[in-house]
């Protein structure tokens, strides 16, 4: 198994079980937050980092990387981990909210990625957008999201951007939660 095959292994046994978040993120998983300026977006930023630092990895969120064809431009994923004592990026993520009125916001992040993934250089990592929503919101559209991931894209230079090879992944989950009095709590990650 390939070094990015084994680390998405990994992430969706994590996001399957949350034995992770539940041990390390109560807040998010029992006790519950309000949904206040960017309070869920942070927690699962660092519940990000943090689970890469626990399966072995350097991690570190908002990380810029270089555009190389714009040397003023980057792209700041909200996670990104790094092998370690190979130094390469194992994982590029992102934590984003679903809005269905929005979905072009996920597409750009996912445009986003992969566009970084390959200005890194071609190698095995995974690529995460892991989307949050409530429970019963509408989450239809996403198969769009994973197709972008996988096929690539025209950037509005009009350069393709090709899909994940083989020896990567694109990930598109969603964690879905509750609310209950104004706190919100993460129920699970459908994948």
């Amino acid at each position: 198994m390939s070094g990015g095959h084994q680390t998405e292994h990994k992430i969706r046994k994590e996001l399957q079980t949350l034995t992770f978040a539940r041990e390390s993120f109560p807040m998010l998983t029992d006790w519950g937050v309000e949904d206040f300026s960017v309070t869920i977006h942070s927690l699962g930023c660092n519940y990000l980092s943090a689970l890469g630092r626990k399966l072995g990895f350097w991690s570190m969120s908002e990380y810029p990387v270089r555009i190389t064809r714009d040397e003023s431009k980057s792209i700041r994923p909200d996670v990104v981990w790094w092998r370690k004592p190979e130094r390469n990026i194992a994982l590029l993520g992102e934590f984003e909210r679903f809005e269905p009125s929005r979905k072009q916001k996920l597409a750009d992040k996912a445009k986003n990625l992969l566009q970084a993934h390959h200005e890194l250089g071609e190698q095995s990592r995974v690529l995460l957008l892991l989307t949050w929503a409530l429970a019963g919101v509408d989450r239809g559209g996403l198969d769009e999201i994973r197709a972008i991931g996988h096929n690539g894209f025209i950037n509005s230079g009009g350069k393709i951007i090709p899909g994940v090879g083989s020896d990567c992944s694109f990930i598109v989950a969603v964690a879905v939660f509750s609310s209950h009095q104004g706190a919100y709590t993460l129920q699970r990650i459908q994948l």
